[in-house]
C-alpha cells in the first residue's frame, strides 16, 4: 500500500532541508515556516475531507491530445499532446510510475502517469487509502477538491491539493480511474506561484485519462524525424 501513484509527485521534490513543526498550546500540530510565518499542517476542512461531491458536468480530452500512451500493467490509458509536453525521466525510485513528463513551454510543471495492480474496491476506498500517505509526506497540507467525474466516458476521482514539502509550495491536480486490476493515475504539478498560470494546461493534461487495453511494448518518443534518403550514385 505504500507505493500509491499520486504521492510519487512528492519524490519528485528537490532534496532540500525539512521544515520544523511544533505544537500549539491546544495540540495542533503546526509548520515553522522559513520565512518566519507558520501554517497548521493539515489546514484541510473536515468536510472536504470526508466527502467527495459530483460534478455532473462531462469532460473530454482536447482534440489536439491525439497520441495514445496505454499502462503496461492494467488496463488504462491516456492522451495527450507531444507539441506541448516531453517525455522524460521519471524518478529511479518511483519505479510504479510508467512515463514522467514535462511541459515544453514550461519546464516547472510535471506530469505523471502511472498505475498499481490492487484490488481497491471503490474510488472513495483509493481516497481514504491515497490522502493520509500524502499527509504523511508533507510538512503541509490541504485538500481542496475532490469530486466525482466523468471524463471521456469512464467515472474518475478527481482531486487538487496544495502541499508544502521539503520547504517547497506546491498545487496537485490529478484523476484517478478504476480498471479490473487496479488502477491508473495521470497527475501534474507545479510551484504555487506558477499555477494560476498553468492550470488550464495542467488541466488539459489530467483529461486525456482514457481507458484503454494494456500496453504490450513501451512507448519510446521519438524526438527527431529519420535522416534524409541518400541520393542514388551516378552511375560512370
Amino acid at each position: 500500500m505504500r507505493k500509491i501513484i499520486l504521492s510519487a509527485c512528492i519524490l519528485w521534490s528537490l532534496s532540500v532541508q525539512s521544515q520544523v513543526k511544533a505544537l500549539t498550546e491546544d495540540g495542533k500540530e503546526v509548520v515553522l515556516l522559513d520565512n518566519k510565518t507558520w501554517k497548521f499542517v493539515n489546514e484541510s476542512d473536515e468536510k472536504t475531507l470526508e466527502t467527495i461531491e459530483t460534478n455532473e458536468e462531462p469532460f473530454e480530452k482536447t482534440k489536439e491530445s491525439t497520441f495514445l500512451v496505454k499502462s503496461k500493467h492494467v488496463d488504462g490509458g491516456f492522451y495527450y499532446n507531444p507539441k506541448k509536453w516531453k517525455i522524460v525521466k521519471a524518478p529511479e525510485s518511483a519505479t510504479f510510475v510508467e512515463y514522467a513528463f514535462n511541459n515544453i513551454s514550461n519546464s516547472t510543471v510535471y506530469a505523471l502517469f502511472g498505475s498499481e495492480i490492487m484490488p481497491v474496491q471503490t474510488l472513495k476506498n483509493l481516497k481514504d487509502i491515497l490522502i493520509p500517505i500524502i499527509q504523511r509526506n508533507s510538512d503541509y497540507f490541504k485538500l481542496k477538491k475532490s469530486e466525482y467525474r466523468t471524463i471521456n466516458g469512464i467515472k474518475v476521482l478527481h482531486v487538487e491539493y496544495s502541499a508544502n514539502v521539503k520547504g517547497l509550495d506546491f498545487e496537485y491536480i490529478a484523476n484517478l480511474y478504476l480498471t479490473d486490476g487496479g488502477y491508473c493515475s495521470v497527475s501534474t504539478h507545479t510551484y504555487a506561484n506558477q499555477f494560476d498560470a498553468n492550470r488550464s494546461e495542467m488541466e488539459n493534461f489530467v483529461n486525456g485519462i482514457a481507458k484503454a487495453e494494456k500496453a504490450k511494448e513501451t512507448v519510446v518518443e521519438i524526438k527527431e524525424g529519420p535522416p534524409p534518403p541518400m541520393a542514388p550514385k551516378k552511375s560512370k
